[in-house]
């Protein structure tokens, strides 16, 4: 099997809260819950920050009971940073990372998304140093039965696709695998190139999303409010999934479109409409083979 042969769908946690980045969570849990089981589909992503809010206002009993109740699942935590810190932050970034670590345990979420960023005027540390913490971060994950799938950020300077990918090879942990996001790999200008190098077995995972080939002038509002499902963009999405399959790319497709449209909606309208739309690219990549 490969990606175009999977029927399941794992919506990214900023996809369904009906709100922007940073802004306060406007559809609650089980609205979400409700929404994917009304349309058949059974895995969503959780911020750690929610997540503990959750726990606080409520519990974690209730939680669980909640996606029991409507068949979903947590399919992965975000997100983490901090692994790459040097000697003077590591110590604090560790402490989080624990906490981080066991809200994944309970609540049974397999795979952790990391990042790492440096601002303008940062300086980044040369890869295989990176390399090396990445690593470290996946020992300890692998001691928890973890998986991490590490991202890039197209709209933050440094920590490139390229850099990612090289971190990830350099790693080499089988549990530490890169995480493709369309909308940031194709607004990333060396994106597309720099998975050339990466085996099937490092792909993490594949988030959906399109949109124009020429980025906006305002590319954080873009990045926040204007990305477009599969489909309604131009970024070469079939050629991009003919990649993953010569590589034997095997993940459970997943979707990340951050959209004031799509906010819009109710979650039952949002999940309906992305799932069609990942679902006709799909079928479109495998048409083309």
């Amino acid at each position: 099997m490969t990606i175009l042969d999977r029927d399941e769908l794992n919506f990214s946690y900023l996809h369904l809260t009906g709100s922007s980045w940073q802004e306060l969570v406007r559809h609650s849990l089980e609205e979400r819950l409700a929404g994917l089981a009304e349309n058949g589909c059974t895995a969503m992503g959780m911020s750690i920050e929610e997540l503990d809010a959750l726990v606080a206002q409520h519990s974690a009993d209730k939680v669980r009971g909640l996606l029991d109740e409507y068949g979903v699942r947590f399919s992965e935590l975000e997100v983490l940073f901090g692994w790459n810190s040097g000697p003077d932050e590591i110590a604090a970034a560790l402490e989080g990372e624990k906490h981080f670590f066991s809200r994944a345990e309970e609540f049974g979420i397999p795979l952790v998304k990391s990042c790492a960023v440096y601002p303008p005027g940062t300086d980044m540390p040369p890869v295989d140093v990176l390399a090396e913490r990445f690593g470290a971060l996946c020992d300890r994950a692998a001691a928890r039965e973890l998986d991490v799938a590490l991202e890039s950020i197209a709209v933050l300077p440094g920590f490139t696709y390229q850099v990612a990918a090289d971190v990830v090879r350099g790693a080499d942990r089988s549990n530490g695998r890169l995480l493709i996001d369309m909308w940031h790999l194709f607004r990333d200008p060396d994106g597309p190139a720099a998975i050339e190098e990466l085996s099937g077995a490092q792909i993490a995972g594949v988030e959906f999303g399109d949109g124009p080939l020429a980025a906006s002038d305002d590319i954080m509002d873009e990045v926040l409010n204007r990305r477009r499902l599969p489909g309604d963009g131009e970024f070469d999405i079939t050629g991009l999934l003919h990649t993953l399959v010569a590589k034997g790319v095997d993940v459970t497709p997943s979707v990340e479109v951050l959209s004031s449209e799509l906010r819009g909606l109710t979650v039952a309208e949002n999940v309906a409409r992305t799932r069609a739309a990942v679902r006709a690219s799909v079928e479109a990549a495998r048409a083309a083979l």
